[in-house]
């Protein structure tokens, strides 16, 4: 039951807390643990000293380093992420853009809202929006977290794909090339480069007929930072009702296996596990 905010408050016993965070499962409920950043280095060091072992509503908590930080994430000047872009999930099917920047504007100047959608044009109840300044996206996942949206709570996160190479995500419809590659996979990933990390390729089975590469990979990216997703394709290139979802780290593959197994997409109950051919 602890809150941004109440993790904001005890944190800031160390220093000035610019931005406290709880990771939060593809349903919104807690995972328990959650990212806290502070305006210097030495206050972070301060409460890694000083607040581990420190009891917060009625539990001890642990606090180290965020490794993940420093492994070619967004921080920028003073270890703040430069992110201007915010990923939601859990949209209503009828939420437009329009709806969606209306909503999020409460928390700063919005450039642009998009609402990812299927080959059909239909929402896959999630999408990005970019703000003017980093501050401002920021401000978005921390106070827009779990706010109510056409009947729904929304949840946000920092765009982790924002700024980076490779090709188009294809908003609003656009772009539905899939891009058939060899071994009978519709795929895309992000261009070439080595293979990702061992444990960070899962299976995931039952997949609906239509499910194509996009709306695998945009169901996943609740869970971490995708780098390719592909679904296996038969001789005429039909869906064989199973694929594969790379991560870039094995940390995200396992968060996905523990929060999107048995989740749903177009209808269908999905089966995640680590893909035991990848090596």
């Amino acid at each position: 039951d602890v809150a941004w905010k109440d993790l904001k408050d005890h944190m800031r016993k160390a220093g000035e807390v610019i931005h406290a965070e709880v990771i939060t499962e593809f349903t919104g409920r807690s995972k328990g643990c959650g990212i806290v950043e502070y305006a210097t280095d030495a206050e972070a060091q301060e409460a890694i000293s000083t607040l581990t072992d420190t009891e917060l509503k009625g539990r001890m908590i642990f606090v180290r380093e965020d490794r993940e930080s420093n492994q070619g994430g967004h921080p920028g000047a003073g270890g703040r992420s430069q992110n201007t872009s915010v990923y939601v999930w859990n949209l209503a099917p009828e939420v437009s853009w329009q709806d969606l920047k209306d909503h999020m504007r409460r928390a700063g100047n919005v450039d642009s809202a998009t609402i990812l959608t299927n080959s059909h044009g239909e929402s896959v109840g999630c999408g990005v929006v970019v703000y003017q300044r980093p501050q401002e996206a920021a401000r978005a996942i921390r106070e827009l977290q779990n706010s109510e949206l056409k009947g729904r709570p929304m949840f946000a996160r920092e765009d982790r794909e924002a700024g980076r190479g490779g090709p188009g995500r294809g908003y609003g419809g656009r772009g539905r090339g899939r891009g058939r590659g060899r071994g009978g996979f519709q795929s895309r990933g992000r261009g070439g480069g080595p293979p990702g990390a061992e444990g960070s390729q899962l299976y995931v089975g039952n997949l609906a007929f239509e499910t194509t590469w996009k709306e695998l990979k945009d169901h996943f990216r609740q869970a971490g930072d995708v780098r390719r997703a592909e679904v296996a394709t038969g001789p005429g290139g039909q869906s064989k009702g199973f694929g594969t979802v790379q991560f870039f780290s094995k940390e995200d593959a396992e968060a996905a296996i523990e929060s999107l197994n048995g989740s749903e997409l177009q209808g269908r109950t999905l089966e995640v596990r680590l893909d035991q051919k990848h090596r």
